[in-house]
């Protein structure tokens, strides 16, 4: 902005005068402001309240499906031996458990040695050798240590604790303490040396161990005899032996995988089959109650949540999909595409009539022609006439194509390109809606069409077809990672068996396939249970021989594979050495690592922790039973899902009661947001208050907000069909306490009866409690389909349209456009204003001018008269 000087000679106050001039402009723009600021507080808050509602939404999702109120309990009968946790799934009634081993990690006791303090060294206990390698092993993974004679038992525990054990050196006792960080025989260690070294600083730490001392003056399980097992007579033969041994391992992990994903799939084909063949009745219900309904279900299947985006237009007995995109016509209507058999495509334009609310569908052409655009991607209005293939002529400028980009670019007096201006030439493919096209009839929205099918079960029919809908959809998106196609056991030859078996007689003929006869060999879950036990028996098999898995794993031929062999080569040459050289611990003690067993309802059970998740049932192994049995008592959870209930209602008030208050909010009248100069008169608290009054009155008798509470009563107070009879939230002793006895904006919240933490109900009879006790089934039923029909009402104020984003209540779209609109007004106004300034600072400018020269004027003529 300019400095500005003027009321010099004049005397006048311009600054005030120039503002009062443009007063009134200033007070248009101070309007916008203000309604600006006024729009800003309304979206923070409807998106305050959006947050809370979606929220609700979110939360009540879960509340549709009978896991959110199948909750448990359990009891067991000797707390010191088992801990059970009982999840949804899990069957009631009492069941037997034995805990016949305690899982345990793998612990080693030191012989006893001389070394007085954790600062002693190696030399100092006797060793008198250079480098000593060790090598840790646990599980599949194997470390390797280094010592030396300087290294000192402080060193040697904190090498162990690296490699992945717990140890410790007690000077008082001289020993070492070693054990695995978990327990199992997976997680069990062996400790060896790697050279002979080695061996001999194990010796002097007291921690050779090699099994117990035989009579005969051997060791039971000297550690150097597996690897020692594959020497041969010579490093040729040593490496046949090796690389016979890797076959061998290959093979039985090969056929171990297979077996094990034949019988996965074995086991969800039982669940996939019985599931079909549920699938399979509701459709034959559905099609004997609306003909056609099946297929038509089946079609809107397998758009899945495509469905919110797509119609459906009948054609003949069959229906045509068509997906929306985000293509348009000429006149920017949104086209949607159906892909034939043939895979060629056709659209059609949705022409939305939103007077009536309407959407009428036409076929569209499809043309391509050629178009020219700017620089800026604007398209040209007059078409260039193209000269050569190189040349374009736009009225008397010339442009060039580049052969690097393309782009054709206006030549320069001197011949070179001016790489600002250009126009790009490209292929332009249009859809129009022909003069005589006919509104296409029979077009469906799929989303729509869905839920009128879905509409139409019961919720018991609804609850099975969900679940067994996902069991289906599950196993035929599954994907074989080791099986081909053309495996008997693949997914989709399983499939395929599954369902011509019910083609050709029903559910009785899918049955006899999963269960079998009796016969061992004969139906799914046989088979399955064979399958498994096979690949362990090769899981064990393979584990013997577990120390060529690393060179297993190599590719043959590579270089990393010829060096694993040779260090596979050198560690047997080594293992061969020592096992009749090294010299073992007598005194060392080592427990083995220890899975634990247990048997639930006389079923054997295995793990490498003490802790088993089975049939819904989280089991926490304390104590062995030995052969007694202790009872698991599992029972329906009533309190909890008194307070799922209670909990669901506590946040539904929360929120009823909030726009209650939003709705009823007193007016706020001629308040209207400050401007600057105003807040500069008032102080921080009266600005506050102020401020506050507006704000509470924003969403005062707002018709969004109050059909999206309308919508939500309406759910709320909707009556229920279970078993023939209605049901109600009232049916139960929830209810409103109405307008005559409810807190001020709390009258549309709901009490339940005998809620010792509600004042205003708790003296009264608790209904609700009863009714979980008696007939649990039916209160989660009814709490099912509420929950189903409150989600529905906020789902549909939350879908997306021309002014709301998707799961938006308000019309968010249209008010941050309203924002921009008023962005740019103010902007214009602020131009005007000082642009009117300017004008005036101008005209005053010279009236100061003129007065100065007319005062030199008069000076001058004053000095002849002096």
């Amino acid at each position: 902005m300019a400095i500005r000087l003027s009321g010099m000679t004049s005397g006048l106050d311009t600054d005030s005068i120039v503002k009062a001039m443009v007063s009134s402009y200033t007070t248009r723009k101070e309007k916008y402001q203000k309604a600006q600021t006024k729009l800003e507080w309304t979206q923070d808050a409807w998106k305050s309240l959006n947050t809370k509602v979606y929220s609700l939404y979110s939360n009540i999702s879960n509340l549709r499906f009978s896991t959110a109120y199948n909750l448990k309990k359990t009891s067991v009968s000797d707390t010191t031996k088992a801990t059970v946790k009982a999840g949804s799934g899990a069957p009631s009634g009492t069941q037997s458990l034995k805990i016949k081993q305690m899982a345990k990690a793998g612990y080693m006791t030191g012989a006893e040695i001389k070394a007085d303090s954790e600062k002693t060294t190696l030399a100092q206990l006797g060793y008198t050798g250079g480098d000593a390698k060790l090598e840790v092993k646990m599980g599949d993974e194997t470390k390797s240590i280094t010592l030396s004679a300087s290294s000192t038992m402080n060193d040697v525990v904190k090498e162990l604790r690296n490699a992945g054990l717990d140890a410790n050196y007690d000077s008082s006792y001289k020993r070492f303490y070693i054990s695995s960080k978990k327990t199992g025989v997976a997680n069990d260690f062996t400790i060896t040396g790697s050279n002979i070294d080695g061996a001999s600083a194990l010796y002097s730490l007291g921690i050779a161990y090699g099994g117990e001392k035989t009579t005969t003056g051997t060791y039971s399980s000297n550690p150097y005899d597996e690897y020692a097992a594959l020497h041969g007579v010579s490093d040729d033969e040593t490496r046949a032996k090796i690389e016979a041994a890797v076959t061998n391992y290959n093979n039985l992990t090969t056929d171990a995988a297979k077996m094990n994903a034949q019988s996965k799939n074995l086991m969800n084909a039982v669940n996939y089959g019985y599931s079909y063949v549920t699938l399979q009745g509701i459709y034959k219900n559905l099609d004997e109650k609306n003909a056609g309904y099946s297929d038509k279900l089946k079609l809107l299947e397998k758009l899945g949540s495509s469905r919110d985006g797509a119609v459906i237009s009948k054609n003949g007995d069959s229906y045509d999909t068509y997906t929306k995109t985000t293509l348009t016509d000429t006149k920017g209507n949104t086209l949607y595409k159906y892909i034939d058999s043939d895979n060629n495509s056709h659209y059609i334009a949705a022409v939305a009539d939103k007077d009536k609310d309407t959407t009428s569908y036409y076929d569209v052409t499809e043309s391509t022609r050629t178009a020219y655009t700017d620089a800026d991607g604007k398209e040209l209005e007059a078409v260039p006439t193209v000269v050569d293939d190189t040349t374009l002529k736009v009225g008397d400028k010339t442009y060039k194509k580049d052969e690097a980009d393309g782009k054709y670019y206006l030549q320069k007096e001197d011949g070179t390109a001016d790489k600002t201006d250009s126009i790009t030439v490209s292929q332009k493919t249009e859809y129009t809606i022909a003069a005589d096209a006919v509104n296409k009839t029979g077009i469906e929205s799929a989303s729509v069409a869905y839920d009128t099918i879905i509409k139409s079960m019961d919720e018991k029919t609804k609850s099975s077809y969900d679940e067994a809908l996902a069991s289906v959809q599950a196993f035929e998106n599954s994907k074989d990672e080791v099986l081909g196609s053309d495996d008997k056991y693949s997914v989709a030859s399983l499939t395929k068996a599954i369902q011509n078996a019910y083609a050709g007689n029903g559910k009785e003929a899918v049955e006899q396939l999963l269960a079998g006869n009796g016969n061992e060999t004969d139906g799914f879950v046989n088979k399955a249970n064979a399958l498994e036990e096979a690949a362990e028996a090769n899981t064990k098999k393979a584990a013997d021989s577990n120390i060529v898995k690393e060179l297993a794993s190599k590719q043959k031929d590579s270089s990393e594979y010829t060096q694993a062999l040779n260090d596979l080569l050198d560690r047997v040459n080594t293992a061969y050495t020592l096992q009749n050289k090294a010299l073992f611990n007598s005194q060392v003690k080592k427990v083995a690592g220890q899975d634990s067993e247990i048997e639930l309802n006389g079923v054997k059970y295995t793990g490498d922790s003490n802790s088993y998740s089975i049939n819904g049932l989280t089991i926490e192994a304390l104590a062995e039973t030995g052969d007694s049995a202790i009872s698991i008592i599992t029972s329906t959870d009533t309190q909890g899902v008194y307070d799922k209930v209670k909990d669901f209602l506590t946040e539904y008030n929360n929120i009823i009661n909030e726009m209650t208050k939003l709705y009823n909010a007193d007016s706020a009248g001629s308040y209207e947001p400050l401007t600057d100069d105003e807040k500069d008169q008032m102080s921080d608290k009266e600005i506050e208050k102020w401020e506050t009054k507006i704000k509470d009155s924003l969403l005062r008798r707002d018709s969004t907000l109050g059909s999206v509470m309308t919508a939500m009563q309406t759910a709320m107070m909707s009556s229920v069909e279970i078993g023939g009879k209605k049901y109600s939230l009232s049916s139960f002793g929830i209810s409103t306490l109405g307008f005559l006895n409810a807190a001020e904006n709390e009258q549309n919240a709901y009490h339940i009866d005998g809620d010792e933490d509600d004042a205003n109900t708790s003296g009264k009879t608790d209904k609700l409690m009863a009714a979980i006790n008696d007939d649990p089934d039916t209160v989660m039923q009814f709490m099912q389909q509420l929950s189903t029909n409150l989600y529905s009402a906020i789902g549909d104020k939350m879908k997306s349209t021309d002014l709301s984003s998707a799961f938006t209540i308000y019309n968010d779209k249209q008010m941050k456009t309203e924002y921009t609109n008023y962005t740019k007004t103010i902007k214009e106004w602020e131009k005007k204003i000082s642009d009117r300034e300017d004008y005036y600072y101008n005209k005053f400018t010279q009236m100061e001018s003129a007065m100065t020269k007319l005062n030199s004027t008069q000076s001058s003529i004053s000095s002849y008269f002096s």
